[in-house]
């Protein structure tokens, strides 16, 4: 069975929430799913998987500094040719999705178009983020 592990990390439960949602999306087309608050996250997590999904509210126009350093541990595990996407919940600046996508790029994953949810996700937002997760499980499925 294929497997996807979403990494995220949240101030304010916002992108958890879209988190939550991408899992149930990648469930419902029959994918094993890991989710995993960045805090929680093991790299090992992340060795025998078919995709990785990063999300990550903004920081000063950056990622947020402990899925930062999780992903600085990723360049250590063989993540070529997996499927890559990255997921964020932001207020005013929006170009996390652009720099966690260019750092699975650069770990020879093959990328998805990332999602952008601005502040809380309402139901609309949530159905969006469930439709990203159905589209990553066909994606690691072979589809």
């Amino acid at each position: 069975m294929a497997k996807v592990a979403i990494i995220y990390d949240s101030a304010t439960h916002n992108t958890e929430m879209m988190a939550k949602a991408i899992a149930e999306g990648i469930k419902s087309e029959k994918v094993e799913v890991k989710l995993f608050h960045v805090h929680e996250a093991d790299i090992g997590e992340i060795k025998n998987i078919d995709g990785l999904i990063l999300g990550s509210g903004t920081y000063h126009h950056e990622i947020m500094p402990a899925l930062e350093v999780f992903i600085e541990r990723a360049k250590d595990v063989d993540l070529k040719g997996k499927v890559g996407a990255a997921f964020c919940s932001y207020g005013w600046s929006p170009e996390v999705v652009d720099l966690i996508t260019n750092r699975l790029k650069g770990f020879g994953m093959e990328t998805l178009e990332g999602l952008l949810i601005h502040e809380k996700p309402d139901e609309a937002g949530l159905e969006k983020c469930r439709e990203f997760g159905k589209n990553i499980a066909k994606k690691v499925k072979g589809g």
